[in-house]
């Protein structure tokens, strides 16, 4: 498995794009610059099976529609409560922060549920749902990576005071993330990857004192 991150948009988010030993490809949060992201996929010699989002702000998905464009066969998957957000730029925010918010009208996404599984070439990835941040967030995780979106990041966690957002369910998330078994290298929707355990060490959300 290749994991490539390129961040993208006014924000800095990270498209992630997870490739299998047979070049079938997943690529997670692509938020802006679709040509960029697509030239990526290009020099990389990959074949999008999947488009995955992690939640349905506007910084994670601006890039949706042209990738579809680019790779019909990619079919795109968000958790199951975020779908509403792809048709509302309310709630994803896009009205507030582009001009085109077509863009950000997006159809035909599948919704995602706690524990599925997806088949990439040899590899597969699995769902957590997540909600906190939005409410229908999720993590993907592969092997021994997770690709977090805006739930937790390098020492620090998603802001909750958005569309969807809840602070106490956000922190039910964490901990159950914090007490999974082993360790993940974390690639998070913004900012610097960091591994799981570290995170149960030296971030403040992930401790039980959290949730009280």
């Amino acid at each position: 498995m290749k994991v490539l991150t390129i961040p993208v948009g006014m924000t800095g988010a990270n498209c992630h794009i997870i490739v299998s030993d047979e070049n079938s490809c997943a690529v997670i949060d692509p938020g802006a610059q679709p040509e960029k992201i697509i030239g990526e996929i290009k020099a990389l010699g990959a074949t999008p099976k999947y488009i995955l989002l992690t939640h349905g702000h506007f910084d994670h998905i601006g890039g949706v529609k042209r990738l579809m464009a680019e790779y019909p066969d990619a079919v795109l998957h968000i958790g199951e409560k975020d779908i509403e957000m792809l048709a509302d730029t309310q709630k994803s925010y896009a009205y507030f922060r582009s001009n085109d918010i077509n863009d950000y009208v997006i159809e035909d996404a599948v919704g995602l549920s706690d524990g599925q599984s997806l088949p990439l070439g040899g590899l597969t990835v699995t769902v957590m749902e997540t909600p906190g941040h939005t409410l229908g967030g999720v993590v993907y995780f592969c092997l021994d990576a997770m690709f977090s979106g805006d739930t937790i990041f390098a020492q620090d966690v998603g802001r909750t005071d958005l569309y969807g957002g809840n602070f106490d369910t956000l922190k039910g998330s964490l901990l159950k993330l914090a007490a999974m078994d082993g360790d993940y290298a974390l690639y998070p929707g913004h900012g610097g990857s960091s591994t799981l355990e570290r995170e149960r060490r030296s971030n403040p959300y992930l401790s039980a004192d959290t949730a009280r």
